[in-house]
């Protein structure tokens, strides 16, 4: 019995052993604490989190007009949404914004290492805002309140586009990547576009962002007159309208002055959407966004818009001589978010 009761003694000692060393060897990882998410749609049509513009930031600071009968201002961006007189002019414009533009900065670490913003998951519907209401308020024909139901059907096709990049909005706080979920930030955008070429060009600016110290972008739709528009929602539900093309214009200040690139991402033909590549598959520096360069003074007239109405003439002039020039030369070691490579967070 001593016998045996030594040889049990033994075998405990050596699996104690044994699991000592497998746990230096093997370290036993701790469960991943699971990150904030985006709370649900209160009660009242409002922002999820309250929201206010960063001291010193100015999300429009070179002027775009019109500002829209309806400006809605708030922490990571600034849109100009069309009001009930869109509606009953029965302009293409309405149900999405005529623009959205806000300011991103730099987001590097002491070692000049861009920093991943922390985000929140996405909210499954997206949020309703009262200064939209008046597209369902007052309106027999539609039952469901809201634009998230217009999407729904039609999302494996036309994404909730956002215009301003919740991974953008991030870079201020995670909550302001939940409130970028608002259609006034959102439009009706190919899918193919929406994860591929455009997420390409968020990732560009960015890094961009974190060369340059700042970065202003002015996105929005546009719609070719006299041609037919493709409507998403089903009955009674809101008609949204699907822009022929999206564009967007990126603008830095540096000691040698203002520049700007734009682009112009048409969406309405085949062949176009079926160019576009997925970021997933894709190698970022493998995109030729300059194929979408267009001047700044040429998405005027596409879109009856006027950029850079804060400066004089002759500064507006030059900065739409060169808008479609080839994009600013940024390192790799600036990218945060890369296509084919760190899961992009949209």
């Amino acid at each position: 019995m001593a016998i045996l009761l030594n040889r049990c003694l033994h075998l405990i000692h050596f699996l104690r052993v044994v699991l000592t060393v497998a746990t230096l060897i093997f370290p036993i990882a701790a469960p991943a604490r699971e990150g904030p998410s985006c709370r649900s749609q209160s009660a009242e049509l409002d922002f999820p989190y309250q929201s206010n513009v960063p001291t010193g930031w100015d999300h429009d600071r070179f002027g775009t007009e019109p500002p829209g009968e309806r400006q809605i201002v708030t922490g990571p961006f600034i849109s100009a949404f069309p009001g009930p007189e869109a509606e009953r002019t029965g302009s293409p414009y309405r149900a999405v914004p005529r623009w959205v533009a806000y300011e991103m900065r730099a987001l590097i670490d002491d070692d000049g290492q861009p920093v991943h913003p922390q985000g929140a998951r996405r909210p499954s519907r997206w949020y309703e805002l009262h200064q939209t209401s008046f597209l369902w308020d007052d309106r027999p024909e539609i039952e469901s309140r809201g634009l998230d139901s217009s999407y729904r059907g039609f999302a494996a096709l036309w994404n909730r586009g956002h215009l301003a990049a919740r991974a953008h909005a991030n870079r201020i706080a995670w909550q302001e990547g939940c409130n970028s979920h608002v259609f006034v930030n959102a439009l009706p955008q190919h899918a193919r576009l929406n994860q591929g070429d455009w997420l390409a060009l968020e990732n560009y600016a960015a890094a961009a962002a974190n060369r340059f110290g700042r970065l202003w972008t002015i996105a929005g739709p546009v719609f070719t007159p006299g041609r037919s528009i493709e409507m998403i929602g089903g009955p009674s539900t809101v008609p949204v309208p699907v822009p022929h093309a999206v564009f967007k214009i990126l603008a830095i200040e540096t000691e040698a002055g203002i520049e700007a690139r734009a682009f112009l991402f048409p969406q309405a033909e085949d062949e176009d959407v079926a160019a576009y590549r997925r970021c997933s598959g894709t190698q970022q520096e493998s995109y030729d966004l300059g194929r979408y360069a267009i001047t700044v003074a040429r998405l005027e007239t596409l879109t009856g818009l006027d950029f850079f109405t804060r400066l004089d003439e002759s500064s507006r002039h030059a900065i739409s001589s060169s808008s479609d020039a080839a994009l600013w030369p940024i390192a790799p070691h600036f990218y945060g978010d890369r296509c084919g490579g760190r899961a992009t967070t949209r």
